[in-house]
């Protein structure tokens, strides 16, 4: 296995879209891209899918049903447990700044919006990447 294909291994995402399209065009993308990827489409799917598993990153849109993203990181960064240091990233098609403050003072970690390529979304990603494969090399 090569360096790079071993370096998309760390990083297990959640995503979280409730649009099932959507989902399923991500879900590929990130996938083609050498990512492990779970999908869910609700902010309390979300939190469960947390709890019973380990992530390096959750993608999350912010207009979902039952619990919306906002309402979710808050609960996500409540959580009892160093799972509740998650990096979250809001990926949303609204481009308004009072959405995007709204985000990270909810706890997300990043506001990406939705384009037609998510080449934003790609470049935030790999950042992470690096930086989890930074941190398992000094331990």
């Amino acid at each position: 296995m090569s360096q790079a294909s071993s370096s998309h291994s760390l990083l297990k995402i959640l995503l979280v879209e409730n649009s099932r399209t959507a989902r399923a065009v991500l879900m590929r993308m990130l996938e083609s891209h050498g990512y492990q990827v779970d999908a869910v489409a609700s902010g309390t799917e979300a939190i469960s899918a947390i709890l019973e598993s380990n992530y390096g990153l959750v993608i999350m849109d912010v207009f979902l049903p039952q619990m919306n993203g906002y309402e979710a990181a808050q609960n996500i960064r409540a959580l009892g447990s160093n799972k509740a240091n998650i990096p979250l990233i809001a990926f949303t098609s609204s481009t308004s700044e009072r959405d995007k403050k709204i985000c990270l003072d909810a706890g997300m970690n990043e506001y990406v919006i939705k384009s037609d390529d998510n080449q934003e979304l790609l470049a935030v990603l790999e950042k992470y990447k690096k930086q989890q494969a930074n941190n398992q090399q000094a331990s």
